[in-house]
């Protein structure tokens, strides 16, 4: 009898959806990128994080999310004028923030794909929340990484990253 190894082999119902995976992280990472473009103020990139971390937590349980928000709101004609009230100065900013609220939309609908692969494949939802938060921190860590590797260039690197300090260095011991 054969010890029997000790390997993760996920069934075929639990492989990761590497497709919406791709695109969650490339959505994301385009995300970090404008967000350097935007400020490069290191507290509201943390502060955007917390949001992000927030979203992911929406898609990853939208109908605890809906359920919270307007749960019982409709019940009585003073609730629905509010609710009416309330949707039309939203819709106004919206308007008013259309680029803000396209990129938001953008951002919700690669999470809710990979949320909807991960369900239809079987992962729990606590798994699901892990995996699409650390996508989209990854994505969006990587957009600001490189929009900084782009807008500083590496010029002030030290000085034996240069192939003449070898050179000097080596002409010293006279060889």
């Amino acid at each position: 009898m054969k010890p029997e190894s000790i390997v993760f082999d996920p069934s075929p119902s639990l492989k990761l959806p590497l497709t919406s995976l791709a695109l969650l992280f490339l959505t994301y990472a385009t995300f970090g990128w404008l967000l350097h473009n935007w400020t490069s103020d290191r507290a509201i990139w943390l502060a955007v994080g917390f949001g992000v971390t927030i979203l992911g937590g929406f898609v990853t349980y939208p109908s605890r999310s809906v359920a919270l928000s307007f749960g019982g709101f409709f019940k009585t004609d003073t609730r629905a004028l509010i609710l009416i009230i309330f949707t039309s100065i939203v819709s106004v900013i919206l308007l008013t923030w259309l680029q803000f609220f396209v990129d938001t939309v953008v951002l919700c609908t690669a999470g809710l794909l990979v949320s909807l692969d991960l369900k239809v494949r079987g992962w729990s939802k606590p798994i699901s929340l892990l995996l699409i938060v650390g996508w989209q921190l990854l994505g969006m860590s990587t957009g600001l990484f490189l929009h900084y590797l782009v807008a500083h260039p590496l010029t002030n690197l030290p000085a034996y990253f240069y192939s003449d300090y070898w050179l000097k260095f080596i002409s010293q011991f006279n060889l």
